[in-house]
């Protein structure tokens, strides 16, 4: 069973050793680098799990940090990471952190969600696609000087609010 539950301070090491894992060096976050997003102001932290009968303790699947922006008059949001095991991957927790992330943002008044992803990871670009994110505009450089970045952006003004 998949359970889906804010993340607290004593996450962060596992957090940061996920994100290790998902992305490379230069891109990933330094423990202080999370640190800083999970302690924002506003921030959106959420945790996915497994949760095992013939197991202790719950195993971590994957996370997401959003946090408020502004992009103009909209009240924003923006997408820090959305981090999920490999071994879970296509098991739909990206689809779950997501959702919540959605339903939680625009619950706040956010209308206009942003992230950035690598130019060169086609299976993330595909997934926000899929979910209604659109190409913005592209950041020459984002990633360690030397990788562009996409922009994208999806509208949340008619996002329902119920999911959770």
């Amino acid at each position: 069973m998949i359970r889906l539950r804010d993340a607290t301070s004593t996450d962060l090491g596992a957090l940061h050793a996920l994100d290790q894992l998902c992305y490379p060096v230069g891109i990933a976050y330094s423990k202080g680098e999370m640190r800083y997003y999970l302690r924002r102001s506003g921030a959106v932290s959420i945790v996915a799990e497994e949760l095992r009968e013939e197991e202790q303790e719950a195993r971590l699947l994957g996370f997401a940090i959003a946090e408020p922006a502004r992009y103009g008059k909209a009240a924003g949001g923006h997408i820090i990471t959305i981090d999920v095991s490999p071994d879970a991957r296509r098991r739909g927790v990206g689809t779950r952190l997501m959702e919540a992330l959605e339903s939680r943002l625009s619950a706040g008044g956010i209308t206009r969600l942003r992230l950035e992803v690598a130019v060169d990871n086609a299976g993330a670009q595909r997934f926000y696609w899929g979910r209604g994110f659109v190409a913005k505009e592209t950041i020459c450089g984002y990633y360690m000087g030397t990788l562009d970045a996409l922009i994208m952006e999806k509208d949340l003004a008619s996002y329902p609010t119920d999911l959770e």
